[in-house]
């Protein structure tokens, strides 16, 4: 499957794989596997094409564990889809979706080890060995940098009713109002102008 990778920031491209969610009539669920959820993590850049073979090999071998995974990245992904509108509506967010998620973090982090570079240091994921879960890691990670940072107030969503996907606005002027133009920008404007067409 082909994924809109157009958010600014993983978390909210991966809260954005639930489509149409304004209208639970024609909400459609992009993440229906754990393929799926591969697809989409290679896609958004969380993991690599080696990575994604690897876990499919796993998932396949361990089926039951994969749905689990699948269920895991998708309660992960309704925490995060309340923590950022109740930033956007400016809501104190509810205790229990704090707690999940800090949970989600810091099974993340325990996953994290100092490595040493030419440079320096850096941060780099553990994958010995590699874990269905590998892609929530990324995830909880992207989520805690952008919800802790200034462009947390950047975060938009969607002007288009039926959308309401989630972006960072990173325009001139920050006054960005669709999650891309060519979809629902443009669908916004034949609106308009057959509006108008229809008034005159």
């Amino acid at each position: 499957m082909k994924f809109q990778i157009i958010a600014g920031d993983i978390c909210l491209d991966f809260i954005n794989t639930l489509d149409n969610r304004p209208d639970p009539a024609r909400q459609q669920e992009l993440l229906n596997s754990y393929e799926d959820l591969a697809d989409w993590a290679m896609q958004a850049g969380a993991i690599s094409a080696i990575q994604r073979a690897s876990l499919l090999r796993m998932a396949k071998d361990r089926p039951q564990a994969a749905r689990i995974a699948l269920r895991n990245a998708i309660h992960l992904r309704e925490c995060l889809y309340r923590l950022v509108t109740d930033l956007l509506e400016r809501r104190r967010p509810a205790e229990a979706d704090l707690r999940t998620f800090s949970g989600y973090l810091g099974e993340a982090l325990s996953y994290l080890q100092l490595r040493s570079v030419p440079e320096g240091y850096r941060l780099q994921w553990t994958e010995d060995p590699l874990r269905l879960e590998f892609i929530l890691w990324s995830i909880a990670k992207s989520a805690s940098g952008l919800l802790t940072s200034v462009d947390s107030q950047l975060i938009r969503h969607c002007d288009a009713e039926t959308c309401r996907w989630f972006f960072v606005d990173h325009s001139k002027n920050h006054t960005r109002r669709w999650c891309d133009m060519k979809v629902c920008g443009n669908r916004a404007k034949a609106r308009k102008f057959y509006r108008e067409q229809k008034r005159t």
